[in-house]
């Protein structure tokens, strides 16, 4: 059997303190864990993690752009909609009936229009066709000449 020489003695010896000094490191290094209470349950401290936050970066036009464009769909001018004519003719009798139809029915928006040679006035702008549908027969009871139409995307 060979001898150790004196460095790998020295190795061996630096190795096992190495050994023991982390094994005494470990028991110190977790302060959390108590020891077992009278019920036998160990108490364990546990932190949450941080709350995460982000930080969204947008042009301002953007909100100005979406309020642009929720108003376009309300007034019709992004899908087919339907209206209702409730008259053809010359410019008095058509603004007579546009007033009455504003104060017969407040709750549809009423315009005049112009088409060669003639004022039309027209009623609301529905989504649907069964919407316009059940408006007409109420439109109907105060003109009984109205109709349904789609109107040209010009």
């Amino acid at each position: 059997m060979r001898m150790l020489n004196l460095r790998h003695y020295i190795f061996l010896a630096s190795f096992q303190i190495a050994g023991l000094s982390s094994i005494m490191a470990q028991d110190n290094s977790n302060p959390t864990i108590e020891t077992p209470n009278e019920n036998n349950f160990v108490a364990i401290n546990i932190v949450p993690p941080p709350e995460a936050t982000v930080t969204i970066n947008q042009d301002p036009k953007i909100n100005t752009l979406l309020d642009v464009k929720s108003k376009m769909e309300k007034d019709g001018d992004f899908s087919d909609r339907y209206k209702i004519q409730l008259y053809n003719g010359n410019l008095n009798k058509a603004n007579d009936v546009l007033n009455a139809a504003r104060e017969f029915f407040p709750q549809w928006s009423s315009s005049l229009q112009y088409e060669t040679p003639n004022y039309k006035v027209w009623i609301g702008n529905y989504r649907t066709k069964l919407k316009m549908d059940r408006a007409l027969l109420e439109i109907k009871k105060e003109f009984p000449n109205a109709f349904p139409f789609k109107p040209e995307k010009k």
